[in-house]
């Protein structure tokens, strides 16, 4: 189970103490995955409370499923496909069910819900500015889930086409046209992004205030999917 296409999981050994009963290992896999499967939840939904239910929801699902995780794909991989899932279980319900905190405590340990809560990203501490996020939630949702796993959650084409079930050059266009998008609605209020088409990532946007750079979020420059072919 610990070969996947990408490297040895480094979850591996826990998820198989996990698989065998102990709760210990459940509250070490949520320890490392609950901030990153928030920070993903919180960028496709913009509302803090909203995205605590959907990763507490997903949690819930990947932990009382997890026998059926067979280790085709790295552990990250299999749980943040399972929290993308209940985000758009989310946005074609809006609210989601209530959630019963006694199910959560007793998978992954009864300190559980005070680490989620030390986990949680405030929107006003998430590094992104105002228009940055209203930019992000304005594109469509298939746009924004993709430059949400790539570009601020650092996952490469392969492992997010992974996530996302669908081709590695699906994921290189939906970035490619994301960011385009994206930086033109933030040219339309008044930042600086450059229009370069051979660099990867993110490059940095600056306003007119230059001691605000520091902490100035991020935005992908337009770089032509052909690029990425060529530097993979």
């Amino acid at each position: 189970m610990t070969e996947t296409g990408f490297a040895t999981d480094p979850d591996a050994e826990i998820v198989e103490r996990a698989r065998r009963g102990d709760d210990e290992a459940l509250s070490e896999l949520y320890r490392r995955h609950s901030t990153r499967g928030y920070n993903l939840a919180l960028r496709m939904l913009g509302d803090p409370w909203d995205a605590g239910d959907v990763t507490q929801e997903a949690f819930i699902k990947a932990f009382a499923n997890l026998r059926s995780f067979r280790g085709q794909a790295r552990f990250s991989t299999w749980l943040h496909r399972i929290v993308v899932n209940a985000v758009y279980d989310h946005t074609r319900r809006r609210r989601p069910d209530p959630l019963d905190d006694a199910i959560l405590d007793q998978l992954a340990g009864s300190e559980s819900s005070r680490m989620f809560s030390g986990a949680a990203v405030s929107p006003a501490e998430d590094g992104l500015s105002p228009e940055v996020r209203r930019a992000l939630l304005a594109l469509s949702e298939e746009f924004r889930m993709t430059i949400v796993l790539c570009d601020l959650l650092g996952y490469g084409y392969t492992e997010a086409a992974e996530i996302l079930e669908v081709q590695e050059g699906t994921i290189k266009s939906r970035v490619f046209r994301a960011r385009a998008e994206l930086a033109s609605r933030l040219r339309e209020v008044g930042w600086d992004v450059p229009e370069t088409r051979n660099r990867r990532g993110l490059d940095s946007v600056t306003r007119e205030t230059p001691d605000e750079q520091p902490r100035t979020p991020r935005v992908g420059a337009v770089a032509d999917p052909a690029d990425d072919q060529r530097t993979a």
